[in-house]
Formats: structure tokens, sequence, C-alpha cells
């Protein structure tokens, strides 16, 4: 799992959780191209790059924003030295 290679250091939390966590970002993924094709064959070019730019951004922000809250309580706390 790359995202638990990346980041299980920081966190604790079982299998099924980094799985779910994985399948969600790919799922994400998998979404947001299939609607820039949709937007990019069905709508004219300045209506594409507005969407890439504007609308593409803020999707990513609020999943990733939503994510971050789901993940923050399995965050272990860094002590002090």
């Amino acid at each position: 799992n790359l995202i638990k290679a990346m980041m299980g250091s920081k966190m604790q939390m079982k299998d099924s959780l980094w799985n779910k966590l994985n399948l969600s970002w790919a799922g994400f993924f998998l979404f947001m191209g299939s609607l820039n094709l949709y937007v990019a064959f069905n709508f004219n070019t300045d209506m594409w790059v507005n969407f890439k730019l504007f609308g593409g951004m803020g999707l990513l922000l609020v999943f990733a924003l939503g994510q971050a809250f789901l993940l923050a309580k399995h965050i272990t706390p860094q002590e002090e030295e």
C-alpha cells in the first residue's frame, strides 16, 4: 500500500483502514479523470480551462481536507527530546 509506505511511521491504523484510504484516493482520482474527460469533450476550451484551474483544485482541496479530518485521530504525537 503506497500511502501506508509513505505515512505508516506517523500513523497507527489497521490494514483495513489503510486499504480504505488507498481505495478512496484511487476512486477520487478515477472520478476526477472521468469528470475531466466529460468537461473536455462536452464544453468549450475556456470552460475546460476554468474547470482545471478552479473546479479540480477545489474538489481536491475538499477531498483532502475531508481525509485529514478523518485521519487526524490516528496520528501519533511526536515526543519532545
